[in-house]
């Protein structure tokens, strides 16, 4: 059941998770799954801020050079797990996910280019992952529409993709088809610890309710410390804003295209992602001219093909980001309290692993040594709170 309206006797729930994006949905599925009751709070629609717009690309090959180890065998260990937990949505939602598994396809323009496919190569073999070098007219031979000028690529079979919307609208129904609550265009403003339990103040169109937990789950992204009060110490978490433009028209390529400029993914409709920018702005959700126009120009020189399609949606989104650049996973320094967040580019693709991972600590207790490199531990040097004490 999907609810906005406010409650006048608190309820109590083993398991309130704050935040209805793809981490928080996820993990509230698996949570139902193992028989916990749930309620996701979600002050706007499921999917809003980063999930929606993100690309979709489960593609640990990626930045697998500039990427710490930990991170890169847990996204090895999400996408291991993505066919299962795709099929499982989707059979409990009757929805698509948008799965796709036709790979990568590196794009070199010049001789830099190319050296930088021969080194990322080089990295991914040796961190055990597959990748094929390919020539020019190899490239061309998987996707006629490349650019005639480009020199050469690189070829990730492992590398998949989903559509985000998709699969936030699947999560969304599959959460309900295994019973947990997901209550919209409601705001959590408070968590507090009383006796064995967790309060939870909540604000929605009709008023002010109250709900009870045996634990909660801090899944709500960018918004971690904006309007929410918690006994947790701050822990800087901040947006990133990113862009991406929505092109359709006739379907050009069937593979993921990218390189240190851009990436182009095909959705099944004959829809093109081009994206996506990277920008320090706050909580900015305007797309800008000079944004799309970067876009569209890296766009054109692998794809010149993009130039008689259509420009469908301008789309912004706001990327999840502590100072470190790697997510928290885990319980926190108050009983009860978990926190899945700061994934930054990395949501969609660790969404899978994250689910598995917290539903197995929440159960047990018990921290899994995959997660354990992600502790909330490291920012707990921070002596400020949450509400602005010391």
């Amino acid at each position: 059941m999907t609810s906005s309206a406010g409650a006048t006797d608190a309820q109590s729930i083993d398991v309130a998770v704050i935040g209805g994006g793809v981490i928080g949905l996820s993990c509230a599925f698996e949570l139902a799954r193992q028989g916990k009751s749930v309620t996701v709070i979600e002050r706007e629609q499921t999917g809003f801020g980063a999930s929606t717009v993100a690309a979709g690309m489960l593609a640990p090959s990626s930045e697998v050079e500039i990427t710490p180890r930990s991170l890169v065998e847990l996204q090895l260990d999400s996408l291991r797990r993505y066919p299962r937990f795709i099929a499982e949505v989707e059979a409990a939602s009757g929805l698509s996910c948008g799965y796709r598994d036709e790979g990568t396809l590196w794009v070199s323009r010049h001789r830099d280019d190319e050296l930088e496919l021969d080194h990322l190569c080089a990295i991914q073999l040796e961190r055990g992952m597959s990748a094929r070098r390919l020539s020019g007219r190899e490239l061309r031979q998987i996707e006629p529409y490349v650019s005639p000028r480009a020199v050469g690529g690189l070829l990730v079979e492992t590398d998949h993709q989903v559509d985000t919307r998709k699969l936030v609208r699947a999560l969304h129904g599959a959460c309900e088809a295994v019973g947990v609550e997901v209550r919209i265009h409601t705001g959590a403003t408070t968590v507090e610890r009383s006796g064995g339990r967790l309060d939870l103040a909540l604000q929605d169109p009709l008023g002010e309710s109250t709900l009870q937990a045996a634990q909660v789950l801090l899944a709500a992204g960018v918004w971690l410390e904006q309007g929410l009060v918690t006994p947790l110490p701050r822990v800087g978490m901040r947006p990133v804003k990113g862009q991406i433009v929505h092109l359709k028209g006739q379907p050009l390529v069937d593979h993921v295209l990218r390189n240190s400029d851009i990436y182009i993914i095909p959705r099944a409709d004959g829809e093109l992602l081009l994206g996506a920018t990277e920008e320090e702005q706050g909580f900015d959700l305007n797309p800008t001219a000079g944004g799309t126009l970067d876009l569209l120009r890296y766009a054109f020189e692998i794809l010149p093909g993009i130039y008689d399609l259509n420009v469908t949606e301008l789309d912004v989104g706001l990327r999840p980001t502590f100072s470190d650049h790697m997510p928290v996973i885990g319980p926190t320094d108050t009983e009860g309290v978990f926190i899945a967040a700061g994934h930054y580019r990395h949501g969609i693709m660790l969404a899978a692993s994250t689910a598995y991972w917290i539903t197995e600590m929440m159960l047990s207790a018990q921290v899994p040594n995959a997660i354990e490199p992600f502790s909330f531990e490291r920012f707990l040097q921070q002596p400020q709170r949450q509400d602005g004490s010391g």
